[in-house]
């Protein structure tokens, strides 16, 4: 079937009425009961709405001082919505500063006792961001009572806005999308997390619908009623932890330009799960469950790129026919890798027809993490800091960008250590100059700032350590810029030192900025931990920067969200029972996206790579114990070194043991993708389910390799060379397995970190 005529069927679908769609009893439409309740502890730097005159009765048209609030924006700022209801008569306008765009905006509220109400005509917008980047929504509710058309619309037409934030909001009632970005717009949203959010009887919850709109990460939300939950045309996404109920038409709408990820998402009731189809993208769907779709053809409707779907469950199907029908559209049929996928109540679980080709891959020793198509991820509390000291307030600092702020700092980080039980040391937006390392260390409470203008510059000794931390219980580093080229040149060594002295220990860093983005300097500075053994534990929520490893592989560390600069994993040492495991990343710009040195192990399951030098690195030794890397991403893309030479994806220097990769999108340059390889020690290259766009594969192989490739396809199909990419190698399936065991053990850390109630726990 032509795209075009794919088109105009689903454009047929969409205009038919949807029958015997019902909401789940605990799921009343126009209420926000399940979002968090957010008691902050307001912070100077905080401009309060009802200073300015908001009222927040319900009755008060609060518009004129809310806008008054938001025309004051400047980079760094904070907008605070006590608890309250704001009467909304006309779109607010959030607009970034002229040529660059506001850096670092919060808007915050307390999450379901702030609401923001539509009172102005039918077809509105309550919110309009236009170029803020590196910006903050936190807590509040946006109904629009059934009048406006869209919650919040990100128009960025004159900036390309990244690493915004969507937090414990809840969108309610809209008639047309709740989180939007304008079709019109100029320039692009991009790397975009949604989380912990509420979409609540809105026609779309999300809407993505144009180019550049990549790199969105939804986890833990939740999709009650309306016609699509998410849809995505052009763009990518990777949606994890996500509940869905009733979605009159589809719970994803996928047509992207770039692969995507469905993870450990639930669905009941709704017409259908997935519907996906573009003709050069892969697919992901892993442990999802899905009960009671009402769409006769199937609850995921697959069809172009190749697609791994593993792990999913279906139950209370509409009839006898399969959930999972490919609609084709590649020749010989699109590709399809599966693996424990169960429907015990339809007639097998693949409807194909001619029109797929399935490569089955037998169980592995793990199997998938969820259990009931019930399962909820939508938190209704959420951990915030207690107590706050404040760095300018209490102690002193100056945060002027010349003054010598280190003695304060350190002053506020030992009080709030002092006093435990979530109490936060507070850098209010400012640049704090220091000259000595900061030391963290100590249980039960934060260190933290406004955001990405929260920054702290080095002026000590060169080759210093800005922050260290050592044997942390329950600490958290958050909203902090610390040591990032943003702030001008520094000499320092290391932005932020993790170390152990051998006891326990669990960190979690969440939105900080460290060196490393646009830099193509993979080894300076950045993130480091160093030396942390099997009972330590990282939880990285956001990081923009570099990020090293080094004799850390006894350690748990997963990152959810990062970006920029490069990874490097590395040390000597030969105990490593550990795990390193990272769920989204982007790498543009870098020398190498990823190294992975000493032949140590790795997982990753959405790793975006565009506009790079090189691609992976892998290397070992002869008395290196094997190793493993697991990877999966929606884009492997390099533009030309500037100074000559090639690109090179695929490094492997003598690297041993096993590396499963894809599904993956090798994207259109180079016009040859390079796996180089060198050394005699066995290892196992698994290439599966990988769409090459107007690329091929070219290997330079040493005696040691042993290359698989499994489901994968070129878009448009080239004979000759190339055709190898579509070998079906029956004896390599079962080890694939081992890949997705890797998978199925990044989801459980993911739950047993983030979302301990969906095991039980």
């Amino acid at each position: 079937m032509s795209d075009r005529a794919y088109l105009v069927i689903l454009l047929i679908t969409l205009l038919l009425p949807t029958a015997g769609c019902t909401l789940a009893a605990d799921a009343p439409l126009g209420t926000a009961a399940s979002l968090p309740l957010l008691n902050w502890e307001p912070r100077s730097d905080w401009v309060n709405v009802k200073d300015l005159g908001a009222v927040g009765d319900g009755r008060a048209d609060d518009t004129a001082a809310l806008q008054q609030a938001l025309d004051g924006v400047t980079h760094g700022s904070t907008v605070y919505f006590p608890a309250g209801t704001y009467r909304v008569t006309s779109t607010l306008n959030l607009r970034g500063l002229p040529h660059g765009g506001t850096l670092g905006v919060l808007l915050v509220g307390h999450g379901r006792d702030t609401r923001l109400i539509w009172d102005g005509p039918e077809g509105g917008r309550m919110i309009l961001d236009d170029g803020v980047l590196h910006a903050r929504y936190v807590g509040f509710v946006l109904d629009g009572q059934g009048r406006a058309a869209v919650g919040l619309c990100h128009k960025n037409s004159e900036r390309f806005e990244t690493e915004i934030r969507h937090q414990n909001l809840a969108f309610l009632n809209f008639t047309d999308t709740g989180l939007l970005v304008d079709p019109e717009r100029v320039q692009a949203t991009a790397e975009t997390l949604v989380e912990n959010c509420l979409f609540e009887n809105c026609k779309r919850g999300v809407a993505l619908l144009r180019f550049n709109e990549y790199d969105w990460t939804f986890d833990g939300c939740e999709f009650r009623g309306g016609e699509i939950g998410i849809q995505c045309d052009h763009g990518n996404v990777y949606v994890r932890n996500t509940h869905f109920t009733g979605s009159q038409v589809v719970d994803l709408l996928l047509h992207p330009e770039h692969g995507c990820s469905v993870r450990r998402c639930t669905s009941l009731g709704s017409r259908a799960f997935v519907d996906f189809y573009n003709s050069v993208a892969p697919l992901t769907i892993q442990d999802c469950r899905v009960e009671g779709w009402t769409n006769p053809e199937g609850a995921i409707l697959v069809g172009g790129g190749p697609a791994m779907i593993f792990d999913c469950v279906f139950t209370r199907p509409p009839g006898r026919t399969p959930p999972i029908m490919s609609r084709g559209g590649y020749p010989g049929g699109q590709r399809l890798v599966v693996s424990q996928n169960v429907s015990a109540e339809t007639e097998g679980v693949y409807n194909v027809e001619g029109r797929g080709r399935l490569y089955e891959i037998p169980p592995g020793e793990r199997q998938g993490s969820l259990t009931s198509a019930d399962q909820r991820f939508l938190k209704d509390t959420w951990p915030i800091p207690t107590k706050v000291f404040d760095a300018k307030r209490d102690f002193g600092a100056k945060g002027d960008g010349q003054s010598d702020d280190t003695a304060a700092i350190q002053a506020t980080i030992d009080a709030a250590r002092a006093a435990g039980k979530g109490a936060i040391a507070y850098l209010p937006t400012g640049f704090y100059v220091i000259t000595d390392a900061l030391r963290i260390t100590g249980s039960d409470y934060y260190v933290g700032g406004s955001g990405f203008r929260s920054s702290l510059v080095w002026r000590g000794p060169e080759g210093g350590t800005m922050v260290l931390v050592e044997d942390p219980q329950r600490v958290t580093l958050e909203n902090l810029a610390v040591g990032n080229h943003d702030a001008g040149p520094m000499s320092n060594g290391i932005d932020i030192l993790q170390t152990s002295t051998g006891g326990p220990s669990f960190m979690t860093y969440d939105n900080i900025a460290v060196f490393g983005m646009y830099q193509r300097q993979p080894l300076r500075k950045g993130l480091w931990l160093r030396g942390l053994g099997k009972n330590c534990t990282v939880l990285i929520g956001h990081l923009q920067g570099n990020l090293h490893l080094v004799d850390s592989a006894q350690a748990t560390v997963l990152a959810k969200t990062t970006y920029e600069g490069s990874i490097v994993v590395e040390g000597k040492g030969k105990e490593r029972g550990g795990f390193f495991g990272v769920l989204t990343r982007l790498g543009t710009l870098v020398t190498h996206a990823l190294y992975v040195k000493d032949n140590h192990s790795f997982v990753a399951s959405d790793f975006y790579v565009e506009q790079a030098n090189h691609g992976l690195s892998l290397e070992g030794a002869p008395d290196d114990p094997p190793g493993r890397v697991t990877f999966q991403g929606p884009k492997f893309h390099f533009s030309p070194i500037q100074e000559g030479g090639e690109n090179i994806p695929l490094t492997v220097n003598n690297y041993s043991g096993q590396v499963f990769f894809g599904p993956v999108q090798f994207y259109i340059e180079p016009t040859a993708m390079r796996l180089r390889h060198q050394g005699d020690r066995p290892l196992d290259f698994f290439l599966s389910a990988c769409s090459f766009y107007n690329t091929g594969l070219d290997v330079q192989s040493g005696p040691g390799l042993r290359l698989h490739l499994i489901g994968c396809q070129r878009v448009p199909p080239q004979e000759g060379a190339y055709a190898a990419a579509d070998t079906l190698l029956e004896e390599a399936l079962p080890r694939l397995a081992v890949g997705l065991d890797d998978l199925r053990r990044l989801g459980e850390v993911d739950l047993r970190l983030n979302h301990p109630s969906a095991l039980g726990g």
